[in-house]
C-alpha cells in the first residue's frame, strides 16, 4: 500500500515549524521538504542544523519522506544529496534542468552515481519543458520552451531507457501529463513494470487551464488541490496506484498560495484532505 503524505511547498511563506505543526495536526506523518529556489519552498537548505530541523519534525511526529530541488544547478543538486542522506532521506526530486541530450549526458550522471554512493534515489519530475523563472505562476516562458525534456510518455521511456539504473526514476506530477494529453494511468503501470516509479504528486490542474498560453500556471491554489470536482479523478489515479503495488509515497500538493494566511492554507489543505482521506482508507482495507 502506498503512503498519503503531505509537500511542505505551499507553507513557503511560514515558518518551517507552523507548517510541520499544522500538517501533523490533520493526520500527516510524513511531509516531502523543499530545498528549491524562491518563490518555491526552501524551509530546509545544506549548511542548516540538521539535528535541529529533525528535532522539530520529531516534536510533532513527522518523517522527511523527500527532498525537493527545483531551479538548482549541478553543484547545488550535489550539495542536496548529501543533506538527504544527512536528513535520513531516500529521495530527491527535481525537474528537468537542461534540454534532454545536456540532461542525460552531463547534468544527470553525476547525480545518480552520487545519489548510489549516499543510498539517495533521484527522481526525475514529469515536467513541461518550460523554463523555471521567479514568476512561473503568472504562465511566463511559455513561449521559451526547450525542444525537448521530460514530460512526455515517449519522453519518460527514453530516460529510463537512456539511464538504466536503479538509482533513477520518475516522480510523476499528473497535472503536466494531463497537459501533455497523456494517460496518467499508463505512464503509472509502464513506471511501476520496471521498477522506476519513486514518487508521486497527489496534485490537480484548474479546468480553466489553456494548453499553449498558461505555461506552469495551473490555476490558483484551490484548484490545484484535490477536490470531487476537480478535473482529475483521483479515487481512480489511487485505484490504479494501489493496484500495481506501489508501496511509495502520495503527497498532498499545490503551488498557487502565494500570499495565503494560514488560516486559509489549514482550510483548503483540510477540505482536500476530507476529500482524499477516506479514499485511501478504503483502499487499504481490500
Amino acid at each position: 500500500m502506498f503512503r498519503y503524505t503531505a509537500e511542505i511547498l505551499p507553507y513557503h511563506d511560514m515558518p518551517f515549524e507552523a507548517a510541520v505543526r499544522d500538517l501533523a495536526e490533520m493526520g500527516f506523518e510524513e511531509v516531502n521538504l523543499w530545498s528549491s529556489a524562491a518563490p518555491l519552498g526552501h524551509h530546509v537548505n545544506p549548511g542548516d542544523d540538521v539535528s535541529s530541523i529533525l528535532r522539530t519534525l520529531d516534536t510533532y511526529g513527522i518523517k522527511p519522506c523527500g527532498l525537493t530541488a527545483y531551479g538548482k544547478n549541478q553543484q547545488e543538486i550535489l550539495e542536496r544529496i548529501d543533506f538527504a542522506a544527512e536528513l535520513g532521506i531516500d529521495t530527491l526530486i527535481f525537474d528537468c534542468e537542461a534540454n534532454y541530450a545536456d540532461f542525460v549526458s552531463k547534468f544527470l550522471p553525476p547525480i545518480v552515481d552520487a545519489g548510489r554512493r549516499r543510498g539517495v534515489r533521484i527522481a526525475v519530475e514529469n515536467h513541461l519543458t518550460v523554463p523555471f523563472s521567479a514568476d512561473f505562476e503568472n504562465g511566463a516562458n511559455e513561449d521559451n520552451r526547450w525542444d525537448e525534456g521530460v514530460d512526455s510518455l515517449a519522453q519518460i521511456k527514453r530516460l529510463i531507457h537512456d539511464i538504466d539504473d536503479p538509482f533513477l526514476g520518475v516522480c510523476v506530477a499528473p497535472p503536466h501529463l494531463w497537459v501533455m494529453q497523456e494517460t496518467i494511468s499508463e505512464v503509472l503501470a509502464f513506471l511501476a513494470e520496471r521498477k522506476r516509479l519513486f514518487y508521486y504528486y497527489l496534485w490537480d490542474i484548474d479546468r480553466r487551464y489553456r494548453r499553449g498560453l498558461d505555461g506552469l500556471d495551473f490555476g490558483p491554489g484551490d484548484q490545484q488541490l484535490p477536490r470531487p470536482d476537480g478535473t482529475l479523478d483521483h479515487a481512480v489515479l489511487l485505484g490504479t496506484l494501489h493496484r500495481l503495488g506501489y508501496t511509495g509515497a502520495v503527497s498532498l500538493k499545490c503551488h498557487g498560495t502565494r500570499g495565503w494566511s494560514m488560516d486559509r492554507l489549514s482550510a483548503e489543505l483540510k477540505a482536500a484532505d476530507d476529500y482524499i482521506r477516506p479514499i485511501v482508507v478504503s483502499l487499504a482495507s481490500t
